[in-house]
């Protein structure tokens, strides 16, 4: 058992912080900014770097901070729209599509609640904006509410995927379930759960 956390106690410790600028594409926009960050246990934040938003980037971007530990284990990822001004938001309807993928990974029973777990995952050569992932009937294509996800309304980068896990109380019988992953600039794809 740990020792409670006292003053001298770190909630993290010499943990990476990485910001990375990223084009619609993927690309990356410029060097990637990272420092070691030190969080007492009684601190909710902790001050990293800024990345400035100059003149030569794009009018509408990405800007993805992760934080590790030292072992390389994702804690926190966050990924924000960047843009100059309300009107530039606009440009996402001109997004090319995104290609996506849904692959089921498997299925447990936990007490009262059953989980599936999904890899979802961008082929396409742009941006997956705000994917959108729901539990579905595979006849009918009907909600199953309510269900938990570990994420959703990701933004996949090209190339890259996530593994998701779902949830739902196991009181109610479906006879087949399927994930829909649906993003904002193209067709949704579904997978047996």
């Amino acid at each position: 058992m740990s020792p409670a956390p006292g003053p001298r106690a770190r909630l993290v410790t010499s943990a990476p912080a990485r910001g990375r600028r990223r084009a619609l594409d993927g690309g990356q926009l410029g060097r990637t900014r990272s420092t070691r960050l030190d969080v007492p246990a009684a601190a909710a934040k902790a001050r990293a770097f800024t990345s400035g938003f100059t003149a030569g980037l794009p009018e509408l971007h990405l800007l993805r901070l992760t934080l590790s530990t030292s072992g390389g284990r994702v804690l926190s990822e966050n990924t924000y729209w960047r843009h100059r001004t309300p009107e530039t938001m606009r440009s996402l309807g001109g997004l090319p599509d995104a290609r996506l993928t849904v692959t089921a990974l498997g299925r447990t029973r936990k007490s009262d609640r059953e989980e599936a777990r999904v890899r979802v995952g961008n082929r396409g050569r742009a941006v997956a904006a705000m994917t959108r992932l729901s539990l579905r009937e595979a006849r009918g294509g009907d909600r199953v509410p309510p269900t938990l996800y570990s994420d959703n309304y990701p933004r996949l980068l090209p190339g890259e995927s996530r593994t998701v896990t779902l949830s739902r109380p196991r009181t109610a019988a479906h006879a087949g379930l399927t994930v829909r992953a649906e993003p904002f600039n193209g067709s949704p794809v579904s997978a047996g759960a």
